[in-house]
């Protein structure tokens, strides 16, 4: 099995089991649907890791939108599984030294960084500070920032 961020295959467990996508992710949401406020099945946090390592390399506008509708409901009942993790795709993906981030994207991001504090968005925030400043962005994501953000924005992302 391919593990991200490692050159060589790492062993499968004999533990492991292999299901179709559409099967787990209807369980899933089957699961998602009964959880209590506040909590969120091991079942729908795997989905939304998968959602966001996944779509990095494999951009799929329906399967991307609903990780974002399904991750934004959740973080307002008090689950914030599903927003960790769009943040951290947010991240990845304005870090892709491949690719220039999509528009879309760059606002959806920028949106989560200035909405109400949270330590989702304070966690979206430090991410993309981090970006920011470090130098190693590409130069069309961060014009695509820049063009999003206002000045008091700005000032705090380079103080």
């Amino acid at each position: 099995m391919w593990v991200k961020d490692q050159r060589r295959q790492a062993p499968i467990s004999e533990l492991n089991t292999s299901e179709k996508y559409t099967t787990f992710r209807e369980r899933a949401l089957r699961h998602r649907s009964t959880s209590q406020m506040g909590e969120t099945h091991p079942d729908m946090k795997l989905l939304y890791e998968f959602w966001a390592h996944f779509l990095c390399r494999n951009f799929n506008p329906s399967m991307y939108y609903e990780f974002r509708k399904l991750a934004l409901e959740d973080g307002l009942n008090k689950s914030p599984a599903g927003m960790e993790q769009l943040v951290l795709y947010y991240d990845e993906t304005l870090n892709n030294k491949k690719k220039t981030i999509h528009d879309i994207l760059a606002t959806h991001y920028i949106d989560v960084v200035k909405s109400d504090e949270s330590p989702v968005q304070k966690a979206a925030f430090t991410r993309l500070r981090a970006s920011w400043r470090n130098g190693a962005l590409d130069m069309k994501s961060r014009k695509k920032i820049d063009n999003l953000i206002d000045a008091k924005l700005k000032e705090l992302l380079e103080h």
